[in-house]
Order: C-alpha cells, then structure tokens, then sequence
C-alpha cells in the first residue's frame, strides 16, 4: 500500500511538470474570449470503468453539463483559461485547465478513508496506521444523517463494546452509556473530554455541533486519563471553522411523535367481570360498582387520556470562516420538544462560538457553550393505583375526579386507595430549570522545532432551580387522591468544576524513527452548592412562594468540595510505520480519599504491528493492510462519595444515664466512616486485529477484551450493635468483564450507485468473581409491596434476576398438596419448583433467572446516493437479556389496579388451556412472588432510523444564489421486532430502591418506564 502511494505521488508530480513546462505559446495562438468545444469520458481510476452521471462544471461560472450511462461528455467552455471542475458522489473532485485540448479523459478516485485517516485521541491525535489502542470513532457525517435530539444516541450501535441505553422515551431524559461491560456497583459512567474540558455527560451539546466523537475503549488508549477512565473515555471535538468565505448552514426540522406500542388494560366491563371473578373465587363480596351498580356509561381509558401524538422542532445556524490567521464558527440550537404524554415537555437552547488564532509559533483556540434547558417531567404516567376504567376521568364540571360518590369514597369500587395520573400531572406544576456553561481557552507555543508547550483552561458550570408545587385538591377521599396542604419543594443548585492542564509536548521524526513524547500536569476542582426548602400552608393555590407559606417544615442543604491532581506521560515510538510502542503512565491525588492513601499509580503500555509495510507481504495483493496490536494497562476510579471518610456529628444528642435514667444532652456520632478505603483498579487486556481488503474498500477490526475491576467500593450495612444506623463503603468486589467485538466496514461504487455498508456486533460477558460481604445485594424493587427482583452475587452478573422458577399452573388441590404447598396454594395457582428438593416451597428454591445485560449486541448501518439523491438506513439489536415487566405484574397480581384485558383468560374449572393464573384478592398461594412469570426477553432487533434526502443540483443552487439546498423526510424507530409485551424493550433503570446512585441493581426492571415514540420529521438544509 506505502509503495503504491509512493508510485502514485511521484506520476502526479511528472504529469505536474509537463503541465507546467507546456509552451506558453501554444496557448497564445487561441483568442482570448474565443469559445472551445471540449469532450471526453470520465472513468473509474479503480478499474477503468466509465462513470455516468458526473457533473463537470466550468469553474466560476454556471455553465455545467452531465456525463452521460457511457461516461462521456461534451461542454462548450469559455476559452483556453477555463478550469473545468469534475465531482461526483463517492469520488474526489478533479479540477483540470483546458489549455489547448479539445478531448479530455479524466479518471476519478474513489474517495475511500486511508488508514492515514487522523483520529482524536487523549491530549491530541495520531494517525489510524499508528494507533496501538482500541479507539472507536464516529464521523460528523455519520451524526448528520439523523436527526437526534439526544447527543448520546449518535454513538448507539456504531461503536462495538458501547452500550447506549436510553431511559425510556422521556423528553431530556439521560441515556445510560456503558463500555465494554459494567464494572462498578454505581452509576458511574464514562468520562466526557469535550473540546478539552473534562466533565461527566454529553447532554448539553447540540448533535448537530459535534465534528467527531472518538470512544477510547482500551486502557492503552485511554490510561492517560488515568482515574477518571476506569469506565472509557468519550472523546467529543465541536466543528470548527475554516479558512475562506463566510459560510451559513441552515438545518431547520418538524415531526410528530407517536407511541410504538400501548398495552391492552381491560375496559370497564372487562374489569368488572375480571374483579367479580376474583371475589368469587375468594369467596368475599363483590364491589357495588362492579356488579349491581355497574354504570355502562363509564368507560374511562386513562392511558388513551395520558397519550397524544406530539410535535418536535430542531433548528439550527451555524456562521463559520476564517482567514489566513484566524477561524471561527458560531452556532445556535433551538429544540422544542413536547412528550408524548400528557403535561410533559422538554425545550433546549444552545450557543456556540470556536475560533482560533495562529500567528507564527503561537496558536489560541477557544471554545465555549451556553445550554438552556427547561424540562417539564410527567412523573405519575404509568403509576400503580391508578384510575379504574369504572371510574370518570371528569365530574360533570370537567373537573378531574377519581370518584363518582359525592363524599369522594371508594368502597363502592372496593379498593381503598385510587387516584387520577392524568389530574395529578395537570394541576401540579414542576420545572427543573437548567443554565450551563462549558468551555476552554487553550494557548500553545512552539518552543523550538518539535516541541510545544500548552496551557488549557476549562470551565464546567450550571446553575439549576428544581420547582414542584402540588396545590390543594379532591379526587376522592383516599390518601392518594387528595391533597389537603399545597406543598412547595423548591431547591437551587450552583455547581463550578474549574480545570487547569499543562502539557509539554515533543514530536520529532528521525529517519525511519518517528518518536512522540508527552508529559503533563493538571488540577481539577469542583464544588457544588444547593440551597433548599420544602413549605407547606398556603393562603391559595395560587400563591407559590416559600415566604408566604405557614410552615417552612425543612431546608435541606449541602456543600461539597472535591479536587484531583494528576501527573502523566506517554510514549508514541514507531519504526519505518511497521513497528509501534505506547508506552502511558498517570499518577493521580484525590481529595476524597486520607492522605497517606491519596495516590494511585497507574501505567499501560501497548504494541503494534503493521505486517502488511513487510517486504514479505509485497506479493499478498488481496490484503491491503494488516495490523496486530496488544495492550495491558490499569486505570483507576474514586467511584466514592464526598466526605465518605468524615464522620458527622450530632451536637445536640441525647442519651440516657444513671440510675435514674435521665435524659443527658451530649454529641453522638451519627454517621459510620472507613477511613481505610482506596482507589478502585480495572486492569485490562486487549489484543486486537485490523485489516483491510480489496484497495482499502472492505476493512476489518476485531478486539478481545479482559476487563478485571478490583477493590471496587460498596457500600455495606454497619451491624447494629456498633450503635450506628446506615451504610459504609468498602473496597470488596471484583467484577470481571471478557468479550469479543467486531466491526466491518465497505465501500463499493456501482454504476451510478455509491454504496457504504457498516456492521459491528459485541459478544459480552459480565460476571462479580468476589463480593467481601456476607450478604449478597437485592435490588430491583418494582411494587409498593416490597418486593425485589434482582441479587448481585458471585458467579452472576451484576443485578441478576433472582426469584422463583415457574412450571405452570396447579390443576387441581390434589398436585398442590403433593408439592408440598402448606400456604393455601391450590387449583389455578402458580405452581413454582422446588429446586432443592426438600418437598417445601421456601426461599432457598430461589435461583438465578436471568440478566438484563445482552451478551449479544449489533448494529448495522446502510448509506446510499443516487445521482442528487441519499439514502440511510440504521438498524440494531441485543439479544440474551431479561425485563422485569411490571405492567404484568399490576395486570394480574395488584388488587387496587386496572387489569390487563388478558386477564379474563385466567384459570378456572371450566378454562385450563392457559398460563393465566386464577384470579385472587387473597392470593393465598401468593402468585405475586418475584418469579420468571413476570420475566420477558428483552432482545429486539429495529430499524432505528431511516432517512431519505434530495440534493438539489449544483446548476439550480446557483441560479438561486445558495451553495446548497437539501430536503429530506426522517423515520426514527421505525420498526421493532421483539417479543416484549411492554411499551417497549429499552427500559433504563428503575427508580424505586437504593437512591440515585445505586440505580445500577435496578436495571432492567420496568416499572413505569416512559414509553418510547415512533417520529416523524421532515428537514431542510441550505447553506449559504
């Protein structure tokens, strides 16, 4: 491959200077002005093939013409002066001087990516040939195809080993990014490096801004962040501008959104025969309003009430330049975004401005972005104890109700606690309110020839208002259905994370040694701030502020401080391009940890081999490179919480002394510390493979991964009888990640036809080799009964699903006694396995039933032209995972809740053919137990978008005065073939257990996720 460029380079240099040295008076012997008929044929330089459809313009002017299905053309141009410029889809423009010719032949490369291609690594960039790491990359061009509200689900299934996994449709909800397995017991996620500042999402940034995203996987490639890259590192660079005219893009979008899927809950009748059901299977009375006071006029449908189909706006302007000293681009970004559900919405504002600045050895750059978001949340959609469809939305006023009795009771439905989702979502009013700002100025020196010094100053800053007000209201008279005192919840959150790097940086290349060093300092400090206030006892409703309430009953507060101070190196070594050495070492101070445990060490290095620069590989034409590389390294992780080390006190204590017992005011201790915890270590092996064939058109790369995380920090319960109440972290488990992932990419030019194939998939296995506690960890709640449905422990991955295993369904008394079922089981009920054997159904019968991480998980993407014409195509898909359906829960097993329409499919004497157990209040035989009854899989294969666009031809935009104008309609989920029987197979994370940041043990578990729509959307992009 080096050979042939080499080849190449030297007949373009010969073809240059006969050009140059043609007799000047040749060209004189033609007028000036004088017209000239040009012809000829344009052909493939890859095989020789004529090329249809090829567009050749005089340049400057709009006289243009089109090669026809032979390749061959004929224009009139200007005179001997003109240039005639030759473009098609798929290949490299060629421009040529007509001179004295009157036949010009012209052969047109394949516009193909070289493995010279240059990709963002930390702290700059390398050439691909010379990568030693597992680095994933997405291209701007890639981002644009679809229209994505979410900067996140640009990366979704077009990086083998990254998880992207959205929690649910919700308008600005965040996705949940995973690297090559889970290997924490947290929420934490990769490390975000966006333009050079290093912060924790990517939530902010506009799709439309982002020039390139690289996915550092490895710890070869991404050691250099040492702590902070324990769980990957997203490398994210903002387009820039470039020198040349002034030049304005448009991209203004609008679509309606529309729920997949909704979930067959019975009507009213349904429900009345399926609750009658139950109480006579119970033997218990029937509820009025089910039976003989029955209201055929009720059919409430609040799940059609919640649900609409919703707009969406995307626009954007982008100004961008520069001159011979100077870029810039300035951006703007409106997204309004309505839910489809009812009462919920999200709206983002963005702006940004890059610029640069080079004079001689000095170069300045800049980047900064302003976000505005306002997000509405429907928090209630979905909810257990929600309206019966024997109930009324509305009372006669148009008033929200959840009750038809005048005194609001509920007995006559025979449930004790009911309410409205729909009413609560409209009368309370919540706002989370948001202004960020991220950025960095950056100033570098060349200090002599090779080496250079830079210094880079970021800012992370937000400023964020969380508002609910729940005023005073009557739906019925049950707990959930009323609220007799407004109450405000107000919190206002300042958060700064100031960054400050210095690197020094020597790149030199001596003969066939190419040697790259770097070494660097960097501090990083962040500190938030929150002030809060629940108040309850308002004059009215409509009065909403704290000061006017009658009591301010708490005003939580918190301040938190953290630093990180970080010294780092690496070597990039090559040798005549063939052999390759990083080497990368960072050690790294946290504030979160006692002084004489502080520092972390952590090194890498890597190797690679570029078999295909052998002289032994000359005669292997089919193989157009061929790369080995290996790589071991250790990153580490403060995945703690601050001040975790320090106790807290309570000064005004209490205890009681002597012999008369009294009461004695004093300082306790309220809060259990391990002053012995320490960084968390994830050593990783990779070995990859990279080749490409048939003239770099079809390229491979293939990557096994070892992932060792170890004295991972978990929170464990302090005993009770050390007098202390509450959880202290620990470094105890280790969670061992290994997989596989592949990735291929194909290039072809058919006729008139440019075609890009893409396909990747990853093989997973996540797996805890060692806990440290006596306990394994239940999580997953997913009903208000308490009951959980996922246990991390060893020898299973993380949050597992861990219950009971269903066999079917007891025919008769008889089968139930001989099982040994002691607990009122009997005909119609769930009959679980006994699994130890004892002849009793107990909690040691509980196994394992499955994980919610896919072991198998592929993305494909197709991109097409024709003529003016593109086409896109985005599929993907997981496989071997589990969802906890909580709809199929509620719909068969909660007693104060609508049923699924199915249920009337449930057993009885005379109906056994089903998996439907019998209807119960009671429940004796206690159906409602976690089991794999409420289990479903989780694998979908989707076409999760798809796009089709016109150009409009070159010779039109010119008469209109634009450079470019682009129409184009978007499709996003377009279809989805799963079996999961919930609003849809992407979940996120349950809620309900452990706090914020212990989510983790409820993934895969669907309570009420939101559910995602199908969009439509059509575009226009013109530029100026």
């Amino acid at each position: 491959m080096k050979k042939a460029l080499r080849t190449m380079k030297v007949l373009v240099a010969r073809k240059s200077k006969l050009l140059l040295c043609m007799p000047i008076y040749f060209i004189a012997l033609l007028s000036y002005g004088q017209s000239q008929k040009i012809s000829g044929k344009v052909t493939s330089s890859a095989d020789g093939q004529p090329l249809p459809i090829v567009n050749i313009l005089e340049k400057g002017t709009s006289n243009g013409a089109v090669a026809d299905m032979d390749g061959s053309y004929t224009i009139e141009v200007s005179g001997p002066e003109a240039v005639l410029v030759f473009s098609s889809i798929g290949f490299l423009k060629k421009e040529i001087t007509v001179g004295n010719q009157t036949t010009i032949d012209v052969a047109l490369e394949e516009d193909v990516k070289s493995l010279d291609e240059v990709v963002v690594i930390g702290y700059g960039s390398q050439k691909k040939s010379d990568l030693t790491g597992s680095v994933g990359t997405v291209s701007s061009e890639e981002i644009n195809k679809y229209t994505n509200a979410d900067a996140t689900q640009a990366i979704q299934g077009r990086v083998p080993g990254v998880r992207v996994d959205a929690n649910g449709g919700t308008p600005g909800a965040n996705s949940i990014v995973t690297i090559r397995g889970t290997g924490t017991m947290s929420d934490s996620g990769p490390l975000y490096v966006i333009d050079g500042m290093l912060t924790n999402s990517m939530d902010m940034l506009n799709p439309a801004d982002i020039e390139s995203v690289s996915v550092l996987k490895d710890a070869s490639a991404s050691a250099i962040y040492g702590s902070r890259a324990a769980n990957g590192v997203i490398i994210v660079t903002t387009k820039k501008g470039s020198k040349g005219e002034i030049k304005v893009d448009t991209d203004f979008s609008y679509g309606w959104q529309k729920a997949v899927n909704t979930i067959d809950w019975a009507n009213a009748r349904e429900y009345a025969a399926i609750r009658n059901m139950a109480n006579d299977n119970d033997g218990t009375p029937r509820a009025p309003a089910n039976d003989s006071q029955f209201d055929p006029t009720i059919d409430s449908d609040i799940q059609a009430a919640n649900l609409r189909v919703a707009p969406i706006f995307n626009g954007n302007v982008r100004v961008s330049g520069g001159g011979e000293n100077a870029t810039y681009s300035i951006s703007a970004n409106h997204l309004d975004q309505v839910g489809i559900v009812e009462e919920s919405d999200y709206t983002r504002t963005n702006i940004r401005a890059n610029s640069t600045f080079t004079k001689g050895r000095f170069k300045l750059e800049e980047t900064i972005g302003l976000t505005r978001t306002v997000n509405n949340p429907n928090n209630y959609f979905n909810q257990e104890r929600d309206l019966l469809p024997t109930i009324p939305i509305y009372d006669e006023e148009g008033n929200f109700t959840a009750s038809s009795m005048p005194d609001g009771g509920t007995s006559i439905y025979g449930v004790g606690n009911i309410t409205n989702s729909l009413g609560l979502a409209t009368v309370e009013d919540r706002t989370i309110t948001r202004n960020s700002v991220l950025g960095n100025i950056a100033a570098s020196f060349e200090i002599i020839e090779g080496l250079t010094y830079k210094l880079n100053l970021g800012l992370d800053q937000y400023s964020q208002n969380n508002y609910t007000f729940t005023p005073t209201f009557f739906f019925n008279a049950t707990l959930l259905g009323r609220q007799d005192f407004a109450e405000l919840r107000e919190s206002n959150t300042n958060f700064l994370s100031t960054l400050a790097e210095n690197t020094l940086n020597f790149s030199r290349v001596f003969g066939d040694h190419s040697l790259n060093l770097l070494a660097g300092y960097t501090t990083q400090k962040t500190h938030s701030r929150s002030l809060g206030i629940v108040a309850t006892g308002f004059p009215n409703n409509d009065v909403r502020v704290a000061s006017a309430a009658e009591n301010r009953a708490q005003a939580p507060s918190r301040d938190i401080t953290t630093g990180l101070r970080s010294y780092f190196g690496r070597v990039n070594y090559s040798y005549d391009s063939r052999y390759l050495l990083t080497a990368t070492i960072r050690r790294d101070g946290s504030s979160l940890f006692r002084e004489d445990l502080r520092w972390g060490t952590f090194p890498s290095v890597a190797l690679g081999w570029n078999i295909s620069e052998e002289d032994f590989m000359e005669d292997i034409t089919f193989l157009s490179d061929l790369k080995i590389r290996a790589s071991y390294g250790e990153l580490g992780s403060n995945n703690v919480a601050a001040y975790s080390i320090d106790p807290e006190m309570n000064l005004f204590s209490e205890a009681i002394l002597g012999e008369g017992q009294n009461r004695v005011p004093g300082t306790s201790i309220t809060k259990p510390v391990n002053r012995d915890i320490r960084w968390e270590t994830t050593k990783t092996t990779d070995i990859g493979l990279e080749f490409s064939m048939l003239n770099n058109r079809l390229q491979f790369t293939m990557d096994y991964f070892n992932k060792k995380s170890e004295d991972i920090l978990l929170s464990i319960t302090v005993p009770r009888y050390t007098g202390l109440d509450g959880r202290v972290p620990s470094n105890v488990a280790t969670i061992q990640n290994r997989g596989f992932e592949f990735s291929s990419v194909y290039n072809q030019v058919l006729g008139d036809v440019n075609l890009s194939l893409a396909a990747n998939f990853t093989v997973l296995d996540n797996e805890v080799t060692a806990l440290g506690i006596p306990d394994p960890i239940f999580g997953g709640g997913y009903s208000s009964n308490g009951l959980s449905a996922t246990l991390t422990d060893v020898g299973q991955p993380v949050a597992s699903f861990f219950g009971y295993k269903v066999l079917g369904i007891y025919q008769s008394d008889d089968q139930a006694a001989q099982d040994g079922r002691t607990d009122g089981a009997g005909a119609g009920d769930l009959r679980f396995q006994d699994t130890n054997g004892d002849g009793a159904l107990t909690e040691d019968d509980r196994v394992f039933l499955g994980s919610s991480i896919p072991n198998f998980e592929y993305g494909f993407n197709v991109n097409a032209s024709w003529k003016n014409f593109d086409f896109s195509m985005f599929f993907n898909g997981v496989s071997g995972n589990k969802i906890l359906n909580g709809n199929r829960y509620r719909g068969y097993f909660d007693t104060e809740g609508n049923y699924l329409a199915d249920a009337q499919n449930a057993w009885t004497p005379e109906n056994t053919d089903t998996d439907v157990p019998r209807m119960s209040l009671l429940d004796l035989g206690f159906n409602r137990r976690m089991s794999d009854y409420v289990l479903e899989s989780g694998a979908y294969f989707r076409l999760r978008n798809l796009q089709i666009g016109y150009t409009l031809p070159e010779v039109l935009t010119e008469k209109l005065k634009i450079q470019r104008l682009r129409v184009y309609t978007s499709l996003q989920n377009v279809f989805t073939i799963t079996n999961y029987t919930g609003y849809y197979p992407i979940v996120g994370r349950g809620n309900r257990d452990r706090g914020s940041d212990q989510n983790i043990f409820n993934q895969g578990v669907d309570e009420s996720a939101y559910p995602t729509p199908r969009t439509y959307q059509f575009g226009l992009q013109i530029s100026f």
